[in-house]
Formats: structure tokens, C-alpha cells, sequence
């Protein structure tokens, strides 16, 4: 008669994020039960199949290729007519392809001008806002644009709750550009020089939102966010972005969610309340705290061109804030 076999998966752990291309699976069955491996990615693709035969003990392992982003491992166990099967859920952070660009950002800098003060609501965590890092890599079909964080850690119940992210793309030659933010309550523009030909937004309550300068949508993104390694990833079809190559722009900011906005980013107040930024910390003397915080950039973080200082480019004071963009060598 059929029965059940016990099968167990002791590594990794349900939850767990991986950093390679390969995570090494083990567990324990009935002695001499052939062990079938399966891992498939919620972003689809064919799933990834390895199998051993557990000892006399009943241990077994073996060595599993995961893709990109979260993947659910089955693991079923046969002898004879008796089957088993566990499950668990892991989250590769190996980002695949070669890496075609790569820049870095200070830590602390996470103030725009150099006054901005985070709300005060125990919600919000220090350095939520701070980017230290991009990197592209793209493989012949996909471009991975990765973003790494001082500190991410879900907020309002969502690993990127607290965060809003654009980022403005300059492809060379692109017949049509603009230098409008996302919305003009967003208080900036974009370099002409960096005109952006594709935008894609990214918060933690929304799909992605990925379009062209006329409004028009350009394809589906996927975004991963990931408070294991600290980094949220963009993952696009090159079909529709394009080759990465010299020349490219990448004009980044880096704000508050707000679904409640109408531009959905978080408000600013003269100082910072439970849930609004503060232009300035109480008893800051600087200049820009005598700016209506209406009319302030919504950048608490951004990246900047060599000789570009973040103070200098986000000071509401020197006249209109103009973003300027990183540029694949």
C-alpha cells in the first residue's frame, strides 16, 4: 500500500538569503529513498532540477542551482510505492550577468542640502534613507540595476515601505527626453545634458512604474527588494531598456512614500514631524530652514557626478534645484 515517507530539509532555513548562484540542500528521509530537488523563481523560467539517494541513515544532500530573487525548494522522497515532500522558501541575492557599472555613494549623507531630518515616528529607522551604491549588470536578455541601502528593513509592514526611488535614464541618441521630475511637487528638474529618454519609479505599494518622456508605458520591471544583503533590484527586459553601454546616464533620487500625497512622496515640515521630513532639525541656523518646506527638493539622497557636492546641487536657496546624473564610462 502507499505511504507516507518523512522528509525533512534541515539547510537552508525557510526564510534564508543567499548569496550564490548554488545553495547546498540537505535533509533527512527513510534510508535508501531516491531525493528529487526542485527550485522554481517566482520570476518563471524553467525550474532547476538536481537528485541524490539518501544514505542508510536516511541523510541525503545535494548542490541546487537558484535563480535570481525568491524561489521556493520542494524536495520529494520516493521508495516504492511511498512518497514525501517539504518545502521551503530562500531569496538568492546573486545578481547575474557581468557588471557594466558600478559607483558608490558616501554614508551619512542621507540629509539632502545637509539639513534634512528624518520624521520622528519610531516607523522610520536611520539610514533608510542612504544610498551607498548602484551597480548595473546585465546578461544577453536582462539588466539588473541594484541599489545598495545603509539599512533596509520593512516599514508599515512592507520590506520597502519606507522608500521612494526614481531613477531617470539616459539613452544616447534617444529621439525624444525631458528634464521634468516625476511629478513637478517633487521641487526638481534633470540636467538638459541628462535629459532622461526612460523613468522608472519604485515604492514598497505599487508595481513599478516604467515609462517613457511622452507618459507611455515601456515594458514590465520587476523590483526585488531584499533587507538580507541591504540592496533592492531592478530587474528589466533589454528588449525594451536597451544595451547598457558608454554613455549612458543614471540620474537617481531617492525620497519618502506617501500614498496619501498626491505626488505619492512624503511632505515636508519646517522641522520634522511624526510622519512629515523636517527641512531642518530644531535650532538649525542654516538658511534653508527659512524655505517653505513646500517648495524643497524631495531628495534625501542622491547619486552626484565627480566635482558635483550633494549640499551644494540640493540647496533650495542657490535658485532651482537641477539633478545631475552618473554616466557609464
Amino acid at each position: 500500500m502507499p505511504g507516507m515517507l518523512p522528509v525533512t530539509i534541515t539547510s537552508p532555513t525557510s526564510g534564508a538569503t543567499i548569496d550564490t548562484a548554488t545553495v547546498a540542500v540537505s535533509g533527512t528521509t527513510m534510508g535508501g529513498a531516491k531525493v528529487v530537488a526542485e527550485a522554481s523563481g517566482f520570476l518563471g523560467g524553467a525550474a532547476a532540477i538536481a537528485s541524490t539517494t539518501a544514505d542508510g541513515s536516511g541523510n541525503w544532500s545535494l548542490t541546487l542551482p537558484v535563480s535570481f530573487g525568491s524561489s521556493t525548494i520542494t524536495v520529494t522522497a520516493t521508495r516504492g510505492a511511498s512518497t514525501g515532500y517539504a518545502q521551503v522558501a530562500v531569496s538568492s541575492s546573486a545578481v547575474p550577468g557581468t557588471t557594466v557599472f558600478n559607483t558608490m555613494d558616501p554614508s551619512g549623507d542621507d540629509n539632502g542640502p545637509g539639513t534634512y531630518a528624518y520624521p520622528t515616528s519610531s516607523s522610520f529607522t536611520a539610514g533608510s534613507f542612504d544610498l551607498l551604491g548602484m551597480r548595473v549588470n546585465q546578461t544577453d536578455s536582462q539588466v539588473f540595476i541594484t541599489f545598495s541601502f545603509r539599512v533596509l528593513v520593512p516599514t508599515f509592514g512592507n520590506p520597502f515601505g519606507a522608500q521612494m526611488l526614481d531613477v531617470y535614464v539616459r539613452q544616447p541618441g534617444a529621439a525624444s527626453t525631458s528634464t521634468a521630475a516625476a511629478f513637478p511637487q517633487r521641487n526638481y528638474t534633470i540636467a538638459s545634458a541628462d535629459a532622461w529618454s526612460q523613468r522608472i519609479e519604485v515604492q514598497g505599494f505599487a508595481s513599478p512604474v516604467w515609462i517613457d518622456p511622452s507618459g507611455n508605458g515601456v515594458g514590465s520591471a520587476v523590483f526585488v527588494p531584499d533587507d538580507g544583503t541591504q540592496t533592492a533590484t531592478l530587474e528589466l527586459p533589454k528588449a525594451q531598456f536597451g544595451t547598457v553601454a558608454s554613455g549612458w546616464t543614471f540620474t537617481v533620487a531617492l525620497t519618502g512614500q506617501d500614498g496619501f500625497s498626491p505626488d505619492q512622496a512624503r511632505g515636508f515640515a519646517p522641522t520634522p514631524q511624526d510622519f512629515s521630513f523636517g527641512v531642518c532639525e530644531p535650532g538649525d541656523p542654516s538658511p534653508i530652514c527659512a524655505v517653505d518646506p513646500a517648495t524643497v527638493p524631495k531628495v534625501m539622497d542622491t547619486f552626484t557626478p565627480a566635482g558635483v557636492d550633494q549640499k551644494t546641487e540640493l540647496d533650495p536657496t542657490r535658485g532651482p534645484v537641477v539633478l545631475q546624473g552618473v554616466t557609464v564610462p
